[in-house]
C-alpha cells in the first residue's frame, strides 16, 4: 500500500514535469534596488512596460528583483517605494543577450513626504497578504511619547498581558524586526516597550519559516508569529534608552538603565536592571544586565553577539488540589509548599549570517550555564481512596550547562529555480542535581481515619544526565519545465534529513541514618542510556503564484529507538517505519481574501524519565517508574484557515479550525499497590496507546466605526479533546470540552482610549473511569483599562478586571482587581516623567488555574504581594535621524 502511494505520487511529478516544456526563449531582467547608504531596499514596487506587455513584482529582503517574460527591444522601468522619490528609466535590450543584469538602481529620499501622506484618499487600516496581516500606523491613535506597545494594544486580534507578552490570534509573538531586519536581539517584549510609537508607518504580523525559507522558498512545519515594524522613512538610524528608578509601600523598588545605538545596520545595545516588582507568584527580586552587538562587513557579512546574565531569588507559597482517577475510586490530594529559590543565568551567544542574490549561509553558537540552590518545605494529605499525609524537607543544588550550534548553507545553481542546501544543528547539555529529602509519612486508615504508622525517610538522590542531539537536513531543488512568466514557479524538492538523540543518566540513591551515615539503596540506583535515530527522505512539489501557492509531498521515516542499564543483560532495540503525506495551500483569489490550509506529521520519542525502569521517588506519594519497551508516537496534524478585510469599512474577518491525531501516544498507567498496612500505594508507569484525538476551531471579527475611533471585536474558540490513559491497566477515556467567548469594545481617540472586554469560558471534563460528576469550570471576566490625556504632558490611566468562578475546589475563585497611575511629563521633549502608581488595591490576586493531563485534574494558587503603591522617575533619551 504504502510503494503504490509513492509511485503514484512519483507519476503524479512527471506529468507536472513534462507539461511545462515550450519552446520559446524568454528574456531574463535581474536588477537591485538600494537607497543612497547602499542598503537594499525590501518590498519597493516595481513595473516593467515592454510594448504592450506589463510585469510586476516587488524586492525580496536584499532588494533584489526578477523578470524572465517579456519580449520587445526597449522597455520602461518604473520603481515606486514609500518614502523615497519614484524611479523612471527607459532601457534598450541588445540582441542575442537572454539574461541581463540591470545596473544599480538608486532611490532617493523624499524630502516632502510628510506632505505627501496628506494627499486625501483611502487609507486600509488592515490589509491580508500570502503570509502577513498588515496594520496602517496612522488609521490609528497616537500620542506623544506612546510605544509601540501602545500601537499594539488597539490593533484587531492582538493582545498583550499584564507581563508585557504579545499574542496575535492567540498565537505568542516571537521575534521582532525593523524593516524587514533582525533588530538587535530581536526581544519584542523589551523593544515594543522602547520604540517610539510616532516612528511607525506599518505593523505586519508575519507567519514566519525562517531566513532559510524566505531565501530559498521551502517551507516547512508550522510557522511562528514574527513582528516586523515599518517605519515612515525606511531609514536604520537612531539612538535611545531609558533610565528609570521607583520605589514604594511593601519593600517595593526598582533600578534600570539602557542605551542602545542604532547606525544602519550597526547595532549596540547595553542594558541592565534590578526590581522586585516582577512578583508573580511571591517576592521575587531580579537583577538583568547584557551587551550586545550587530554589524554588517563587507557587502554581505553581517556578525553579531551578546552576553546576558539573570539572577533571580524568588520566595513562594502555593497550594495544590489533584483529583486521580482510577479503576478502584477517586484519590484526592490537597498540598502545600513555600519555596526559596537562587537562580544564576549566564548566557553567551555569537551569530554570522552572509546573503547575497546565489548564497545564503548562517551560523550561531550559545552557551548557557544555569545554577539553582532551593530549599523547600511540602505538605500533603491524601484522602478518599488512600489516606495519607506528607510532610518533606528539601534542598536541592542544580547544575545545567548547555551549548547548541546550528548551521545553514544555501546555494542558487547556474539554472533559475535550482539550489542545494545544508543545515546542521548539534545541542550538547548535562544537568547534575543534587536533592537532599527528608520524608515523613503518616499512615491511616482509610475507612474510620485512625492514625496506623508514622514512616521516616532521609534520602540523597544525585542524578547526572547528558543529552547530545544532532540533526541535519540536505535539500535539492530542482525547476520543473522553462517558466512561462516570472508569477509562476513549480519546483521538485529532494530531501533528506538524519536526527540522532543520545541521553544518559546516572542516578545515586542514598538512605540517610540518624548518625549521618549514608547507604546506597540499590533498587532506586542505576544507570541508564537509550538512543534515537531517525531518516527521513522526502519529495515534495511546489506550485508558486501570485494568488495560489502550494505544496505535496511524501515523506518515508524508518527510526531505531535503543536503549540499555546497568545489571540487565537484555538490549532494547525498537524499530520503526513510517510513511506520510505532507501538504501546504494559500489561495489569494483577491487583495481581500487569503485561504490557508497545511497537514503535517512528525514523530516524538519518549523522554528519559518515561523510559527509564528505575523508580523516581521524589514524591513518596506517587512513585514514577519509566518503560523501557516504549515506542515513539507519531503526530498527525492539520490546520485550515480564512483571513478576509473588507475595504469599504475595513472590518476583518479571520477563522480556523484544525486537528490532531496521536499514534503509540506515550500515556499514565496509575497502578494501586497493596502495602504493608493493608493499605495501598500509587505509582505511575507509562505505555503507548491509540485514539488520542483533539479538534478547535477559532474565530475573530473585527468592526472598525467612524475612522478607527471606535472598534467592536468578537472572537472565540472551540475545542474538543478525546485522551485515552490506564488505571490499573483499565482504559480510562476522557472527554473534554472548552469553549472561550469573548466581546470587546476599543475607543482611541485624542484625548481618551479605552479597552473593555468581557470573556466567558466552559471547560468541562469527565472521565469514563469515574464515579463522580465531570468537573466543570465556568469563568466570567468583564475587564477594562482605560488613559486620559488631560493636557499634553499629563495623562491618568485606570484598570479594572472582575473574575468570577465556579467550580473550582480551591477558595478564593472570585476576585476584582484594581489599579491605575497619574503620569506627568517635563520638557519640551517630554522624555523626562514621573508617575504614581497604585497595583491591586483591594490585595485580591491569586492567580488560580487548572491543568489536566491524562487521568489527572490539578488546581494551583499562589498567594503573592500584589498591593503596592510606587513612585517612579524615567528618562527617555532618543534621537532619531529621520
Amino acid at each position: 500500500m504504502k510503494t503504490n502511494a509513492l509511485l503514484i505520487l512519483l507519476a503524479v511529478l512527471s506529468i507536472f514535469y513534462h507539461s511545462e516544456a515550450y519552446a520559446q526563449n524568454r528574456i531574463q531582467l535581474l536588477g537591485t534596488v538600494k537607497d543612497t547608504t547602499k542598503v537594499g531596499i525590501p518590498s519597493a514596487s516595481i513595473r516593467l512596460i515592454a510594448g504592450k506587455d506589463t510585469l510586476n513584482t516587488t524586492t525580496d529582503s536584499a532588494g533584489r528583483f526578477r523578470f524572465t517574460d517579456f519580449k520587445g527591444d526597449t522597455f520602461l522601468l518604473m520603481v515606486r517605494s514609500i518614502g523615497y522619490l519614484p524611479y523612471y528609466k527607459n532601457y534598450t535590450i541588445k540582441t542575442g543577450h537572454e539574461l541581463l543584469q540591470l545596473p544599480l538602481v538608486t532611490l532617493q529620499a523624499d524630502p516632502l513626504q510628510l506632505k505627501e501622506v496628506r494627499i486625501k484618499g483611502k487609507i486600509l487600516p488592515v490589509r491580508v497578504m500570502q503570509d502577513t496581516v498588515e496594520y496602517n500606523a496612522s488609521s490609528y491613535a497616537i500620542h506623544d511619547q506612546d510605544r509601540v506597545e501602545d500601537l499594539l494594544k488597539q490593533l484587531p486580534g492582538m493582545v498583550i498581558d499584564k507581563d508585557g507578552n504579545v499574542t496575535a490570534s492567540g498565537k505568542p509573538l516571537t521575534k521582532i524586526r525593523v524593516n524587514g531586519k533582525d533588530f538587535f536581539t530581536g526581544n519584542v517584549k523589551e523593544f515594543i516597550s522602547r520604540l517610539p510609537a510616532g516612528l511607525v508607518d506599518k505593523i505586519q504580523v508575519v507567519d514566519d519559516y525562517g531566513d532559510e525559507a524566505n531565501f530559498t522558498g521551502i517551507k516547512e512545519g508550522e510557522p511562528q508569529k514574527l513582528l516586523n515594524v515599518v517605519l515612515k522613512s525606511n531609514k536604520n538610524s537612531g539612538t535611545f534608552g531609558n533610565v528609570s528608578a521607583n520605589a514604594g509601600t511593601s519593600d517595593r523598588y526598582g533600578l534600570s538603565f539602557s542605551d542602545y545605538v542604532w547606525k544602519n545596520t550597526k547595532q549596540i545595545g547595553i542594558n541592565g536592571n534590578g526590581t522586585n516588582l516582577n512578583n508573580g507568584t511571591g517576592m521575587n527580586t531580579n537583577v538583568n544586565t547584557g551587551v550586545n552587538y550587530r554589524d554588517k562587513f563587507g557587502k554581505k557579512l553581517v556578525l553579531s553577539g551578546g552576553y546576558n546574565f539573570g539572577y533571580d531569588h524568588s520566595a513562594n507559597a502555593y497550594q495544590n488540589y489533584r483529583e486521580t482517577i482510577s479503576s478502584m475510586g477517586t484519590l484526592y490530594t490537597q498540598s502545600s509548599s513555600e519555596s526559596v529559590n537562587k537562580v544564576n543565568n549566564h548566557n553567551l551567544y555569537l551569530g554570522m549570517q552572509s546573503q547575497d542574490k546565489d548564497d545564503f549561509m548562517r551560523g550561531n553558537i550559545t552557551g548557557t550555564l544555569i545554577g539553582t540552590v532551593g530549599n523547600s518545605i511540602y505538605d500533603s494529605q491524601q484522602s478518599g481512596l488512600i489516606r495519607q499525609n506528607l510532610n518533606s524537607i528539601n534542598h536541592s543544588d542544580t547544575h545545567v550547562p548547555v551549548i547548541d550550534a546550528d548551521f545553514n548553507l544555501s546555494h542558487k545553481l547556474k539554472k533559475k529555480g535550482r539550489l542545494i542546501s545544508m543545515t546542521v544543528k548539534a545541542n550538547s547539555g548535562k544537568n547534575h542535581n543534587s536533592n537532599d529529602s527528608n520524608n515523613q509519612i503518616g499512615y491511616f486508615n482509610p475507612t474510620t481515619g485512625e492514625p496506623l504508622k508514622d514512616s521516616l525517610l532521609n534520602q540523597l538522590v544525585d542524578s547526572r544526565n547528558r543529552n547530545l542531539s544532532l540533526n541535519a537536513v540536505f535539500t535539492y531543488t530542482e525547476p520543473l519545465g522553462n517558466l512561462k512568466d516570472s508569477l509562476i514557479k513549480k519546483h521538485l524538492d529532494l530531501s533528506y534529513n538524519f536526527s540522532f538523540n543520545h541521553n544518559s543518566t546516572g542516578l545515586e540513591t542514598s538512605a540517610i541514618d540518624n548518625n549521618g551515615l549514608t547507604s546506597r539503596i540499590d533498587s532506586l540506583s542505576n544507570r541508564y542510556s537509550s538512543a534515537f535515530i531517525q531518516h527521513t527522505l522526502g519529495a515534495t512539489y511546489r506550485y508558486d503564484t501570485k494568488k495560489l501557492n502550494y505544496s505535496l509531498g511524501i515523506n518515508a521515516q524508518p527510526y531505531l529507538l535503543t536503549g540499555g542499564y546497568d545489571g540487565q543483560s537484555a538490549k532494547i532495540n525498537r524499530p520503526g517505519f513510517t510513511l506520510f503525506p505532507v501538504a501546504r495551500l494559500n489561495f489569494i483569489p483577491s487583495k481581500a481574501n487569503v485561504f490557508s490550509f497545511y497537514y503535517t506529521e512528525n514523530t516524538v520519542r519518549p523522554n528519559l524519565s518515561q523510559l527509564q525502569p528505575v523508580p523516581n521517588t521524589q514524591n513518596l506519594q506517587n512513585v514514577v517508574i519509566g518503560n523501557p519497551d516504549l515506542k515513539a508516537a507519531l503526530n498527525h496534524i492539520i490546520n485550515l484557515s480564512y483571513r478576509h478585510v473588507n475595504t469599504g469599512n475595513g472590518s476583518a474577518l479571520q477563522l480556523g479550525i484544525g486537528g490532531s491525531a496521536t499514534q503509540n501516544k506515550v500515556v499514565s498507567n496509575t497502578i494501586l499497590i497493596p502495602d504493608t498496612l493493608n493499605g495501598l500505594k500509587q505509582q505511575t508507569r507509562y505505555q503507548n496507546t491509540n485514539g488520542n484525538y483533539g479538534t478547535n476551531g477559532n474565530y475573530l471579527w473585527t468592526l472598525p466605526l467612524d475612522k478607527n475611533k471606535y472598534t467592536i471585536q468578537v472572537r472565540g474558540i472551540l475545542g474538543y479533546d478525546h485522551r485515552v490513559s490506564f488505571s490499573d491497566g483499565m482504559k480510562n477515556f476522557s472527554n473534554g470540552v472548552n469553549i472561550n467567548q469573548s466581546a470587546g469594545l476599543k475607543i482611541s481617540q485624542k484625548w481618551v482610549t479605552l479597552n473593555t472586554e468581557l470573556n466567558y469560558s466552559y471547560v468541562d471534563n469527565s472521565y469514563s473511569l469515574a464515579s463522580t460528576t465531570p468537573n466543570r469550570i465556568q469563568t466570567w471576566v468583564v475587564s477594562g483599562d482605560t488613559r486620559f490625556f488631560i493636557t499634553g504632558s499629563l495623562r491618568v490611566s485606570a484598570t479594572a478586571v472582575k473574575t468570577v468562578n465556579s467550580g473550582y475546589s480551591l477558595p478564593g475563585a472570585n476576585t476584582l482587581i484594581l489599579g491605575g497611575n497619574v503620569e506627568k511629563m517635563f520638557l519640551k521633549s517630554k522624555q523626562i516623567s514621573l508617575k504614581f502608581e497604585a497595583n491591586d488595591v483591594l490585595n485580591q490576586t491569586n492567580n488560580l488555574n487548572r491543568t489536566i493531563s491524562d487521568n489527572t485534574i490539578s488546581e494551583s494558587r499562589s498567594n503573592q504581594i500584589s498591593r503596592y503603591f510606587i513612585l517612579s522617575f524615567s528618562w527617555r533619551p532618543e534621537n532619531f535621524d529621520f
